[in-house]
């Protein structure tokens, strides 16, 4: 999960990183000075593209605050306008933590020249050290960082506590990015994260009561469909609006599969869902799949699961309690293999759902089924 640039900061500021006086818009700023006007979204190089602007007095920022309001970049409308105070500049540089999932751990980022796209920066200006995840951050790590970004003596040590502190944050955050970019250096020689760039773990989101509410205001731009289906830890993703058929399957690899097989009928797919851990966290998290697949109102819901671990009994189990609590729309076609998937078929099909074993007649089911509408 992408953060908004002012939620990362937030994040910053918590973690003891400095960070300048900002608020959202329509907050009026209470500091006097230059301000920056930032359009709160997850894409690269907003300055270049107009997302970001500054103004010298309050009047100006009301003036140009709605402008920036209803910009769009990349297909992302903006998210709110984040008011900053402007910094008097004398250096920027780069800082990050982030995971390396080749080398299965935490590794430092950092480069004397920051302000720029990280990938315009030359390999040998760019420091890339691992942090071994069984003796966490030394400070051997910090002090290798520091002499590469080439400080003066003044200022070694606030950078250094800035880096500390950024892994301090990813690590109590289940943050898999934490950058800066830029760190800045100002003429009076205090340090300030300039700019926040945050990427949190879904899969810690249990860990993290706030998290649901950032998920809620974050830069992801999902659909009511993949929005309804993630609450239940389940992932969906919407293709065609106007298709009509909707595909529910136990398993990512299953899913690229049945939405080829649905594809190749000439079938019109609304989306494909992937219960992941959903199948075994009972009826109610089902029920809530079921909720966000029948607002899509598809024509026809497809499910094909075919369970190697789990009981295709008791996922029939839930998907009966499912459908009471919300029931689906249109027809529903279910194709369901595995251990004890006999007496899970005989229990949904007395629930009057067309049931199948075997994939090529459910496909035959849902293309007759589309034929006849």
């Amino acid at each position: 999960m992408d953060l908004l640039e002012h939620q990362g900061k937030a994040l910053f500021a918590r973690h003891g990183i400095p960070v300048p006086y900002g608020t959202l818009w329509p907050n009026r700023p209470d500091w006097d000075g230059g301000y920056v006007l930032k359009a709160q979204m997850a894409t690269g190089k907003r300055g270049k593209r107009g997302a970001i602007q500054f103004a010298d007095s309050i009047a100006a920022v009301e003036e140009m605050a709605p402008r920036l309001s209803d910009l769009t970049l990349d297909g992302q409308r903006c998210k709110g306008v984040y008011v900053e105070q402007r910094l008097d500049i004398a250096r920027e540089i780069y800082l990050a933590i982030a995971l390396d999932r080749d080398r299965k751990s935490l590794v430092i980022l950092a480069s004397p020249n920051g302000g720029v796209d990280i990938e315009e920066t030359s390999s040998g200006e760019l420091l890339r050290l691992p942090i071994d995840p069984l003796v966490g951050l030394r400070e051997y790590h910090v002090r290798a960082a520091v002499k590469h970004l080439d400080l003066s003596a003044t200022l070694e040590v606030p950078v250094a506590e800035a880096l500390t502190s950024l892994y301090a944050l990813v690590v109590a955050e289940d943050a898999t990015l934490a950058e800066i970019n830029p760190l800045v250096l100002t003429v009076s020689g205090e340090v300030y994260a300039a700019d926040a760039k945050v990427t949190l773990d879904n899969n810690a989101a249990f860990r993290r009561e706030a998290l649901e509410q950032m998920q809620q205001d974050s830069a992801d731009d999902r659909s009511p469909l993949e929005t309804g289906v993630a609450s239940a830890g389940a992932t969906g993703i919407e293709i065609n609006t106007g298709g009509e058929i909707m595909a529910v399957v136990s398993g990512a690899g299953l899913m690229m599969a049945t939405l080829d097989l649905l594809s190749e009928r000439g079938l019109s797919v609304r989306g494909v869902v992937d219960l992941g851990g959903s199948v075994l966290a009972g009826g109610e998290a089902l029920g809530r799949v079921f909720e966000a697949v029948s607002d899509a109102n598809p024509l026809i819901t497809f499910f094909n699961a075919y369970l190697h671990t789990a009981l295709c009994d008791e996922l029939a189990r839930m998907l009966v309690e499912a459908q009471k609590i919300a029931p689906l729309r249109g027809r529903v076609v279910i194709r369901l293999k595995g251990r004890n998937s006999e007496s899970g078929r005989a229990m949904l099909t007395e629930q009057g759902f067309e049931v199948f074993e075997d994939l090529s007649a459910a496909i035959e089911a849902v293309t007759h089924y589309k034929g006849r509408s």
